[in-house]
């Protein structure tokens, strides 16, 4: 049975996702929380929430503190920001603070049924008007390169950062948190880098690289 915390400070949505969200489940079992400290009390004593749907304007909280607070509490439980902001800054300051998603409060239905079937099967959701607006960015800025690729190593600009980041030792999903993409996407972005070096490791990748 699937087991959905939804913690904002209004009846309303909270009761919407009741009805909106048993498409997810059958034998769904939503909880719901109107403050941080209500989640906080609601974590251990449900340990088998799959995930947290989480709106940034509770009461108790500023900006991210109480995402960061759930992390601490539960750091292996998934939360999606649910948020009536939808701009690239919250976007990526909430994956920064360790969102697994951000949902914006226009999308519909079936928006936010995908993103949270993509976020529990371990992805990072993003809106896809941000993930278009972040192409379009890193596509431009990789024109400043001969043929958008790195001349000593091969890579592409987008390549060469995601290979830094494996250096520091970040996973996909904090890579992806960094530079503003999905898991889905870093793991494209590793295959290709592991064949243009042809090696079968990250830390082999590391190790070519640093030799080019």
């Amino acid at each position: 049975m699937l087991t959905i915390l939804v913690a904002d400070n209004h009846d309303l949505v909270r009761e919407g996702f009741k009805s909106a969200l048993q498409e997810l489940d059958p034998q769904i079992s939503i909880l719901g929380a109107n403050c941080i400290g209500a989640v906080l009390q609601q974590l251990p004593a449900n340990p088998d929430i799959d995930i947290v749907l989480l709106d940034l304007g509770l009461p108790d909280t500023e900006q991210f503190s109480g995402l960061l607070q759930i992390k601490e509490t539960a750091p292996d439980t998934p939360v999606a920001i649910f948020s009536a902001l939808d701009d690239q800054e919250s976007v990526h300051a909430a994956l920064i603070a360790g969102a697994d998603g951000y949902i914006p409060k226009t999308s519909s239905k079936m928006v936010i049924l995908q993103a949270i079937r993509l976020i529990l099967a371990g992805e990072i959701y993003l809106p896809s008007i941000l993930l278009q607006d972040s192409q379009q960015a890193n596509s431009a800025a990789a024109t400043n390169l001969p043929l958008g690729r790195d001349t000593a190593t091969g890579l592409t600009r987008r390549q060469v950062q995601v290979l830094e980041l494996i250096e520091k030792g970040l996973s996909n999903k904090e890579i992806a948190r960094q530079i503003f993409c999905t898991e889905g996407t870093v793991k494209a972005h590793v295959t290709a880098i592991l064949k243009t070096f042809g090696v079968s490791s990250r830390a082999k990748a590391v190790i070519a690289a640093k030799a080019c």
